[in-house]
């Protein structure tokens, strides 16, 4: 409660580190495509362009048949569990958390999987497969996990499906933050050839910087599953005429997409160098770069105008661990500059 509060009050003074959205911004074509659909929402214009769940299934590489759209990532999830109705969920630890409200209003069971920070908080495949028995109904990941920067092959969530298969368990795979990352076409799990116990959880609200238009999609080959979210699926938890027109004008930004993940790439390998000549342990991936160092240096952070993310209050998570996005290079050094005032001040008392 006391950081969303501090956040609050400090969101419009500090360079904001603690959401990983994309620091090029809306693309052009995007942002005329939104004022487009007010436009249209306000004079009810109907167009033929096709729908929003056919150009996300043409960029995909899927049936429109296969796509969900919702309201925000959250949203899709939560049409997914209320349909579903859930009895007991396993989640590793620590992870991202945004789900868990969801499960608790269904009324299902939360489980952990702890990992170890001896392991770089990494998920140990048989282990956690061995975990997968015949009462979960749930089995959420989060590739690259946020906020810890674990990424995982497709051999690895492969086999965690194939687990959740064997005892009849939905594979709820969180692919976000997969756009930001180079190899992302050898990663996903988003094909023609979709199990049916896999549903896949994207939006366009990192890679697109358009957190105010709520739009996230599913992807899913149970074509019924689908179909009664979408019966379910109340007018004011659907996509508004906005976030589709956004939508589409983003499936058509490959170009922006490549240049996002070029300048990124580059943005984040200079800042973990920095953070090495600083002293401090981090790892990174896409645009996540989670790190440890002393406790509290979320309030010295935010009195030098810098907002990160104290992880301390996720499940699992020990204290001194925190996690920024990947800005851009002037952001950036600011940041650095910001770590380096820390560490002086550190050393400066053990002297």
């Amino acid at each position: 409660m006391f950081q969303q509060a501090e956040n609050l009050f400090f969101q419009n003074s500090c360079i904001d580190f603690s959401a990983n959205v994309n620091f090029l911004e809306v693309p052009e074509p995007v942002m005329q495509a939104a004022r487009m659909g007010l436009v249209a929402a306000m004079q009810d214009v109907q167009e033929s362009e096709g729908t929003l769940e056919e150009h996300v299934a043409e960029w995909e590489g899927v049936q429109p048949e296969h796509v969900f759209c919702g309201n925000g990532a959250a949203e899709v999830t939560r049409s997914l569990t209320m349909v579903l109705k859930p009895k007991k969920a396993l989640l590793p630890a620590p992870g991202f958390e945004e789900y868990i409200r969801t499960l608790k209003i269904s009324q299902c069971s939360v489980t952990y999987y702890y990992t170890k920070e001896s392991d770089g908080f990494r998920i140990p495949l048989e282990d956690f497969c061995g975990q997968i028995t015949e009462d979960i109904d749930l089995v959420f990941l989060s590739n690259p996990n946020n906020p810890t920067a674990a990424l995982y092959d497709r051999a690895f969530i492969e086999a965690v499906l194939k687990q959740c298969e064997a005892v009849h368990a939905m594979l709820i795979l969180d692919e976000v933050y997969l756009d930001f990352i180079e190899q992302a076409d050898e990663l996903t799990m988003s094909s023609d050839h979709m199990s049916r116990s896999l549903f896949i959880v994207k939006d366009f609200t990192r890679m697109f910087a358009m957190s105010g238009v709520r739009l996230g999609y599913g992807l899913c080959a149970d074509n019924e599953l689908l179909e009664q979210m979408n019966k379910s699926l109340l007018p004011l938890y659907r996509a508004s005429a906005v976030a589709q027109k956004a939508g589409i004008a983003c499936t058509k930004e490959s170009e922006f997409m490549q240049k996002t993940v070029q300048e990124t790439t580059k943005e984040r390998e200079w800042l973990l160098g920095e953070f090495k000549k600083l002293g401090i342990e981090g790892t990174g991936t896409g645009n996540i770069i989670f790190f440890k160092t002393r406790p509290r240096l979320h309030v010295f952070s935010i009195v030098n105008g810098i907002m990160l993310r104290d992880c301390s209050n996720l499940e699992g998570m020990p204290e001194g661990y925190y996690r920024v996005a990947v800005k851009s290079h002037e952001e950036n050094e600011k940041l650095i500059e910001m770590l380096r005032q820390w560490q002086n001040q550190f050393h400066s008392h053990e002297q």
